[in-house]
């Protein structure tokens, strides 16, 4: 019986040590909701914890989420207090502190609008329309490079809020992920919106961002790097360390993908 107990003591013992050195990745995500991805906060719940939390059990790490403004996240990762975003939209400045991994999932932007609202197929079409985009966002640095557009930037701006803003005819269109607004259209039964598939260049992989500061990544000199060329996030300076906890993490997504069980995930939801 005491030899028993021993040997359950030294299990626990065993099991403390190895709770405290567990590593942990950590995403961080805004406060506010983008279903079927993520509830608003603190309910973490979606198709992102689905991912994300298999993808770590599989690299024996476990996941934390933080959900603070967008911009105090960004920051956090920049200084590696965050491992990662998500779902992160390639920009020069952000490729400054994060690097950029396909996380299996499908991408790309469409627009919406009212039903009357000519069809739009390149976005030079809403010169002089009133345009909504989230203060701080990607899209917000795009449209601003298209001549003409009024641009209306609105913070911590929802799907929901957006169409609101449509249908009260105080902006006229709006762009976002096309996977979220056709759910979104979907589970709320709205047939007053039109979408505009061809206007944003279509479907695209989705990419996480990973902290460059962060504990867990480590990056080496792209020896294909073209410096003639602009930065893009087929042509960075560095590329990451297969050595790094990050890029175990994206192998792992990787091998989700060909098994087809992100396919699963995203069926859970989308089907």
């Amino acid at each position: 019986m005491k030899m028993h107990t021993r040997v359950i003591v030294l299990i626990l013992v065993i099991s403390f040590f190895n709770s405290l050195n567990a590593q942990t990745l950590t995403m961080g995500y805004r406060t506010s909701e983008r279903l079927p991805l993520i509830g608003n906060a603190p309910n973490n719940s979606g198709l992102y914890f689905d991912l994300y939390s298999a993808a770590a059990k599989k690299i024996n790490v476990e996941l934390k989420i933080i959900r603070l403004p967008k911009k105090r996240i960004l920051n956090k990762i920049k200084d590696g207090l965050i491992d990662f975003y998500p779902g992160l939209t390639f920009t020069y400045k952000r490729s400054q502190f994060a690097y950029y991994l396909e996380n299996g999932l499908k991408g790309g932007d469409v627009g919406i609008s009212l039903i009357d609202f000519p069809l739009i197929e390149k976005l030079s079409q809403l010169k002089g329309k009133r345009v909504l985009t989230a203060l701080g966002g990607p899209d917000e640095y795009l449209l601003s490079n298209i001549k003409g557009i009024k641009l209306n930037k609105v913070s911590q701006l929802s799907l929901k809020k957006a169409i609101a803003l449509l249908r009260l005819k105080r902006d006229e269109f709006y762009v976002y992920n096309v996977s979220s607004i056709k759910y979104y259209l979907k589970i709320n039964n709205i047939n007053d919106i039109k979408l505009h598939p061809n206007c944003c260049g279509g479907e695209k992989p989705m990419y996480l961002g990973f902290s460059r500061n962060s504990k867990h990544y480590k990056e080496i000199k792209n020896p294909n790097f073209d410096k003639n060329k602009p930065i893009s996030i087929t042509n960075l300076p560095t590329l990451i360390s297969k050595e790094s906890l990050a890029y175990k993490f994206y192998k792992a997504l990787h091998e989700m993908k060909e098994s087809g069980e992100i396919n699963e995930i995203v069926n859970k939801y989308y089907k």
